[in-house]
């Protein structure tokens, strides 16, 4: 028996119908044809989540969303569908989680001790994780803000030290550094001079060095001259000074009385010194005898006679 093109048409068309409603029903994350428990999770926000995203029990894929609303203050309803052998017991969490890093999110069943179990239709504790962005978005908020409070005060310590810093403390610097940069040259300089004298340097210390071996080898000589000088110390110390002082005081005195006696021509050497008269009959006596000397040593004979065996007198 043949069909007729109609007839085969009709049927083309309705397999389309049957299959675009199966595939739009697949692609909202319900199915026509399945008996599948649902399940009813609020969330206050539920950004990155989508219809048929994967409900997961450690990891398994269980279930699926099929549909979310906004419900008044309870926030999003979101419909979640589950194999009709999962039995979830009481004290299940349903917890929405991030699955990657682009923010997509998924719900993870955290099983509950039991001992009942949760019907189908019931609403379940839920709890909203934050992902691994949403974890370095709140460790960095914190640091974001401290590292602007950073910024602003460091700013405000480059708007003081600007203002610390003027026109004529710029100039002041400038001239300090000038200052250690001439200090730096004529240090290097100076080491320049004491490398080229260092021969010399090395002559001085090796002198030196020699000096100090001779003084340490004449050593017991040194000790021996203080000792010595120790010595004569307390002789000194010990000697009646006092008594030197007063016999030289006394020697004073005395002297002063002879000058003042002959000052006032008071004995022969006041007057001697005094008196003119009697200087010059000194002087005048002083000649007479030089000539006489004289005389005598010119004619001894007129003053000195010697008589051998009676002889006469003789005549000059």
């Amino acid at each position: 028996m043949k069909t007729s093109k109609e007839v085969r048409i009709g049927i083309m068309v309705a397999a389309a119908l049957v299959i675009f409603f199966v595939g739009f029903y697949f692609l909202k994350g319900s199915s026509i044809f399945s008996n599948d428990k649902e399940y009813y999770c609020f969330y206050a926000n539920v950004d990155g989540l989508q219809n048929s995203a994967n409900v997961q029990i450690n990891g398994l894929n269980v279930g699926h969303v099929t549909g979310t609303k906004l419900i008044g203050n309870k926030g999003v309803r979101v419909i979640i569908a589950l194999d009709k052998s999962v039995e979830l017991p009481e004290g299940t969490t349903a917890n929405l989680a991030s699955f990657d890093l682009l923010g997509t999110k998924i719900i993870k069943l955290i099983l509950g001790p039991g001992p009942g179990v949760i019907p189908a239709k019931s609403e379940l504790k839920t709890l909203a994780e934050g992902g691994l962005v949403d974890n370095v978005s709140a460790q960095l908020t914190p640091r974001l803000k401290e590292l602007k409070g950073t910024i602003i005060a460091l700013d405000t310590v480059l708007a003081s030290v600007n203002t610390i810093v003027g026109e004529k403390n710029q100039k002041a610097m400038a001239e300090a550094i000038n200052n250690i940069k001439t200090t730096s040259e004529n240090l290097a300089k100076i080491s320049t001079m004491l490398s080229s004298e260092g021969n010399q340097i090395t002559s001085v210390i090796r002198n030196a060095n020699s000096i100090t071996g001779n003084l340490a080898k004449q050593n017991d000589t040194i000790r021996q001259i203080m000792s010595n000088v120790n010595n004569v110390t307390r002789q000194f110390a010990n000697a009646p000074i006092q008594k030197a002082f007063t016999d030289l005081q006394s020697a004073t005195t005395q002297l002063q009385g002879i000058m003042n006696k002959i000052n006032n021509n008071e004995g022969s050497l006041g007057m001697l010194i005094n008196n003119k008269e009697v200087y010059n009959n000194l002087n005048n006596s002083l000649h007479s005898m030089s000539g006489l000397m004289e005389d005598i040593k010119a004619h001894p004979k007129r003053y000195i006679n010697v008589h051998v065996f009676g002889g006469g007198k003789s005549k000059d």
